[in-house]
């Protein structure tokens, strides 16, 4: 499944919704993010499919995709201009037009045979079927089963896309100007500034890195009491164990889920329990925590 706009496309699409869009005021996206496109696009197969199509090599067709993010303004969504980085791929690989629309018709006909075989089109066909009547016994347990098929298929997807971005996050945290809790794991890093919708509110957001620990949640406040000494620290209790979130300024009077949407765009550490998805990345961690940054 792939070539470049095959390539392209699911990589900036799920970029652009994990990084939450990019600074609209740079020419080129960060060399960070960069970095993430091009691992992102590596695990997750589709470079290696684009290289058994055209004939391009791994190695030269990641090369060649590099220097085109490098090149390519950004679009309107924040992303580098899809047109800009097909047409630059074509011209520096010199594959032949034929051949990229070969390619892409493989990969549409892929992800059409992926799409007939998954537990979403067999349920719709299966309620298409059924219409208005009601559904025989032998019927509603073939819908709960591809219910429950539906549900581990998105739970599924959802901890692949978890875990190339993790992987992808590992090495693009050298230099960021935010101080990193001794030992504990780098899970995903946001190095890209951006618009957040939350509802009819937008906030431009900054960077940000999140981490796993084996501390406690009080041992990584305290230490982060020392490391950001201004900041001002409120106690989040919303039912359960409460979490901790140090702030560079707080408006008061503090609301938290008034100021909820307002986070992104202001530097702070969030600080709350691990749970089992976080103890996948870190065996035995405690804690999971954000560190929001001014770049």
């Amino acid at each position: 499944m792939y070539q470049f706009k095959p390539l392209l496309t699911p990589v900036l699409c799920l970029t652009t919704v994990v990084l939450f869009a990019t600074t609209v005021s740079a020419q080129t996206i960060p060399p960070a993010q960069q970095q993430l496109l091009l691992q992102m696009a590596e695990q997750s197969g589709l470079l290696q499919q684009a290289a058994n199509c055209s004939g391009v090599s791994n190695a030269s067709l990641k090369q060649h995709l590099a220097r085109a993010l490098q090149q390519c303004p950004l679009a309107a969504n924040g992303m580098p201009s899809e047109q800009c980085v097909k047409t630059k791929l074509i011209q520096s690989t010199g594959v032949s037009p034929a051949a990229v629309k070969k390619c892409e018709q493989l990969a549409a006909q892929a992800q059409q045979q992926q799409q007939q075989t998954s537990a979403a089109t067999q349920l719709d066909a299966l309620f298409d079927k059924i219409g208005d009547r009601e559904p025989t016994a032998a019927e509603q347990m073939q819908i709960e089963q591809l219910t429950n098929k539906l549900q581990q298929e998105g739970i599924a997807q959802l901890r692949s896309n978890v875990d190339m971005l993790v992987n992808a996050s590992q090495g693009t945290t050298a230099g960021i100007p935010a101080p990193m809790y001794p030992g504990s794991k780098v899970l995903v890093h946001l190095p890209a500034q951006g618009m957040v919708q939350f509802g009819d509110q937008s906030v431009k957001s900054l960077p940000g890195v999140s981490f796993a620990s084996t501390a406690s949640a009080t041992e990584i406040l305290a230490w982060y009491q020392q490391q950001y000494p201004a900041y001002q620290y409120r106690k989040i209790e919303l039912g359960g164990t409460p979490d901790h979130l140090l702030l560079k300024k707080a408006p008061e009077p503090f609301d938290y889920m008034q100021v909820l949407p307002q986070l992104p765009g202001i530097p702070h550490v969030f600080i709350t329990a691990a749970n089992q998805e976080t103890q996948r990345h870190l065996p035995g961690a405690q804690t999971l925590f954000t560190v929001t940054y001014q770049p």
